[in-house]
């Protein structure tokens, strides 16, 4: 049985990007053009065809980012694991009211498949846990989901 695919987010996925959630990205290194996957948390679906994203603006994904713009975000959810393709482009150098030097980028969606295999279904969505100090965290989550939705 083929996996769905979808040239847009379907609804419960849009609404799991409305928050911070764990997600991976996989990028093309740069320099080996080998992929490069990262695990990243400031994600937020803007609509039903973009995403976007803060990263620090150190971070090696702005310079995959720049040489290829063909990235993944590995999601899972709605008890499955989807994968979102498409094109990203930095957005942003350094976002503004933040207090870390953060970029944004943007995917624009291509498609959206649905990429568990056959017969299963996913019964947890996976957690985490900040290590350092909380509250604090929680003030940079709040800040940086507010810098996107503005952005």
């Amino acid at each position: 049985m083929a996996n769905q695919v979808e040239p847009r987010l379907i609804k419960p996925l849009f609404d799991e990007l409305q928050q911070e959630r764990f997600v991976t990205l996989a990028t093309v290194d740069h320099e080996t053009g080998g992929p490069n996957v990262n695990a990243i948390s400031w994600v937020l679906a803007k609509d039903e065809e973009t995403i976007c994203f803060a990263i620090d603006s150190r971070s090696r994904i702005i310079e995959n980012i720049k040489h290829n713009r063909h990235v993944v975000i590995n999601i899972i959810a709605n008890e499955s694991t989807y994968s979102i393709q498409g094109e990203a482009a930095v957005k942003l150098e350094k976002m503004e009211s933040v207090p870390l030097k953060l970029a944004l980028a943007e995917l624009k969606i291509s498609e959206v498949r649905d990429v568990m295999f056959y017969g299963s279904k996913m019964t947890a969505d996976p957690q985490y846990d900040k290590t350092y100090d909380k509250k604090a965290a929680e003030r940079l989550d709040q800040q940086v989901m507010e810098a996107m939705k503005k952005a």
